[in-house]
């Protein structure tokens, strides 16, 4: 696709651009400023590393109006890195040279990261951890200006006017935080960086105070002196303390562009190519190392600013070419850019940007106490030993946190018995009350959640009790999120142990990829081939399946017949049952005998229907078709049940279809030969009504009962 610049663009870059300035000359210069080096040079190395992440990142097109340049975590791990190679006696130039050959290495390994799809694990980084070691970070950068800004004693303070510089930064400070409200066409920084000039030439000029050339910037150095860092050795190079930092870099600069990805995504509308974005980043991490450049990543308050102001697809390159026309006719303005200015800049990028006030927030809820102790522990390790350790621990006490819910989150979402969870088959009311009597000998339970090794033990503890007797269990694994080896064999035990007790262990509603074959009994025999088990575990597609099962295979234990093989006669029906011979003489002649082969539909949905139909022998079940080959059991039918009545009260289109699972035998009353028995024998028409009447007020409650049940 051809994207052209737009006017949003320029003026997005422009607004970016005026944004990064300071930040990007203040961390370059933060940086560098404890090794003698000049803090021109730092506040170019800043202004090189802005303009090559920019253009790369830009024309990498992975992240629609992302800007980049020097950022806070970049320079707390660099200023580590260079901290640790100087007390081992390596000289400013050496320096310069090892801090290159670092930031080349990390964008090697941040190209790898964005190749390979890294980016992804990335962003599985926890807040906590995140939040933890950007707080930490902030704190070390305030630490490093106040440093810088060093007080010997108060009388040295007062006399050698060393106020100014403090009050400078105090003045830029506030100026950030409070102009844009009465300018907000203007950047906070801009804004800040404006008034602290001002002020501080002010105040040096009112006080006469004749500042030291370390008190600010000074000339730029021009564009044509900026030369390629190449070692003169690579035999040198501290490699063993170079490629863990850079490795570390790589991922820091990494979490810190995708976070601001994600931001901008939700600005533009767009979504971002994680792969794309770290490669760019990576490419820019590797010339600006030759061209003296650092660390850094995109950048949040800028790159909402470039998005706010129209800029998008073309903002980051048209940043990069502002920043090289500021770097070839601004340069001699540095000379009276003060330090205290940018140190006010930090200040307020650390304490606003970057500091998580949050936590105080986290540590007043319960729920939350956890991701708080997590954040200040990585603050801590980050402040008093390594940004990447502080990672590395917070992600391990992240991860313990998250197996720690998992070990105490519940397994067993509901346990049921057949009476307040029964199938949809009708059943004769013998056969109800045989159900309802012994309801304790069918269990279901409703599992939730991930079976592993740290819940397996006590769900064995909850279910034990029902497995030491002559139970049916049915295990509902629709809520099972993952089922492990140890919960497998947990399985297998139980099934032994109801097994020995003249009991049984049901599956339904099993998923394949969790864990679990979706015939258990096939799982059960692979990870124990010898198992001595030799009876069958049966498993169902849904779970009324299950309980049909379940409650056809009790009422054969209690002495009834398999309900599916069963034929019962018209008069021992359940709407007939108990009327007088000469009644049930009367409506058999009305009715029409029909017979229906096992998997033939008796009716489908839409058919128009007006009739009455009583199962003598087989089964007749009532499907709601959905998508294509797709249905979904609202009843089942056996012998001596009926259905139909709605139609035959009200004639009009069936609302499911009814197929036959055995063949089947039927009596039908049609709405025709029940108006011709309403004429010729009232009395008996009247009985068949009140008849339907009590058992579609049973089917009622019923129904009112499992819409009660579905609201628990």
């Amino acid at each position: 696709m051809k994207h052209n610049i737009t006017t949003g663009d320029a003026w997005g870059g422009l607004s970016a651009t005026a944004v990064m300035l300071p930040q990007a000359t203040a961390f370059g210069i933060a940086l560098w400023a404890p090794y003698s080096q000049a803090p021109a040079v730092g506040a170019l190395a800043g202004l090189i590393t802005a303009i090559v992440l920019c253009f790369f990142s830009g024309f990498s097109k992975g992240t629609t109006g992302m800007v980049s340049s020097p950022t806070g975590p970049t320079l707390v791990l660099l200023s580590g890195a260079l901290a640790t190679m100087s007390s081992r006696g390596v000289s400013a130039p050496e320096l310069a040279i090892d801090l290159a050959i670092l930031i080349f290495v990390s964008g090697i390994f941040q190209i790898l990261i964005g190749l390979s799809n890294g980016g992804r694990l990335i962003k599985f980084i926890p807040y906590p951890v995140v939040a933890g070691f950007m707080t930490g970070s902030a704190i070390l950068m305030i630490s490093s200006q106040l440093t810088m800004l060093e007080i010997q004693s108060f009388s040295f303070f007062i006399e050698k006017d060393l106020w100014i510089p403090w009050l400078t930064a105090l003045i830029t400070f506030l100026a950030i935080s409070f102009l844009p409200k009465f300018i907000p066409a203007l950047p906070g920084t801009v804004s800040g960086l404006i008034t602290g000039v001002i002020a501080f030439h002010l105040l040096a000029h009112l006080t006469h105070f004749n500042y030291p050339a370390y008190m600010v910037v000074g000339s730029l150095p021009d564009i044509s002196s900026i030369n390629i860092v190449l070692p003169n050795s690579f035999a040198d190079i501290p490699w063993k303390l170079i490629l863990p930092i850079s490795l570390a870099l790589a991922i820091l600069s990494s979490l810190d562009s995708l976070l601001t990805s994600v931001l901008a995504d939700v600005a533009t509308g767009h979504r971002h190519n994680a792969k794309r974005e770290l490669t760019g980043q990576g490419l820019g991490h590797m010339l600006s190392a030759l061209l003296g450049g650092i660390g850094g990543a995109g950048t949040t308050g800028a790159t909402l600013t470039a998005i706010k102001s129209g800029g998008r697809q073309r903002v980051a390159p048209l940043s990069a070419l502002f920043f090289l026309i500021i770097i070839a006719l601004a340069s001699p303005a540095a000379a009276l850019l003060p330090i205290s200015v940018l140190a006010g800049i930090i200040f307020h990028v650390a304490i606003f940007a970057m500091f998580e006030r949050d936590v105080l927030a986290w540590v007043k809820r319960r729920t939350s106490r956890m991701d708080a102790l997590t954040a200040l522990l990585v603050t801590g390790v980050t402040i008093t030993y390594d940004l990447m350790i502080a990672v590395g621990v917070g992600i391990v006490l992240a991860l313990f946190h998250f197996v720690r819910a998992q070990f105490l989150s519940p397994v067993i979402h509901r346990r049921s018995t057949i009476d307040q969870l029964s199938s949809l088959r009708r059943r004769s009311e013998k056969h109800r009350d045989l159900l309802a009597k012994h309801n304790d000998r069918i269990i279901i339970y409703e599992l939730t959640g991930n079976l592993f090794f740290g819940t397996v033990d006590r769900l064995f503890e909850e279910v034990n009790a029902d497995l030491v007797r002559p139970a049916q269990i049915i295990l509902d694994m629709a809520r099972v999120q993952q089922v492990d080896l140890t919960a497998v064999r947990m399985f297998q035990h139980m099934s032994d142990t109801l097994h020995q007790n003249n009991g049984e262990l049901i599956f339904t509603n099993v998923r394949s990829g969790k864990g679990l074959s979706i015939k258990v009994e096939k799982t059960l025999r692979r990870i124990s081939p010898h198992h001595s088990g030799d009876y069958p575990v049966k498993t169902f597609i849904d779970s009324d399946e299950a309980k049909e099962y379940a409650e056809n295979k009790l009422l054969e234990q209690l002495g009834e017949d398999n309900p599916a093989l069963q034929r019962i006669e018209f008069e021992d029906s359940t709407l007939f049952h108990g009327l007088h011979e000469d009644t049930l003489a009367i409506l058999k002649t009305a009715m029409e005998k029909v017979e229906i082969k096992s998997g033939d539909f008796l009716f489908k949905i839409n058919d128009h229907g007006k009739a009455l139909y009583i199962v003598i022998e087989g089964e007749i079940d009532i499907l709601l078709p959905y998508g294509q080959h797709h249905y979904k059991r609202l009843a089942k039918f056996g012998a001596g049940s009926f259905f139909g009545e709605i139609a035959f009260l009200k004639p009009g289109k069936r609302t499911a279809d009814a197929k036959a699972m055995h063949n089947t035998e039927l009596l039908i009353l049609s709405r025709d030969s029940f108006q011709q028995l309403r004429s010729q024998h009232p009395k008996t028409a009247i009985k068949l009504l009140m008849r339907l009447g009590r058992e579609m007020s049973d089917r009622l409650r019923w129904s009112d009962s499992e819409l009660r049940r579905l609201t628990e």
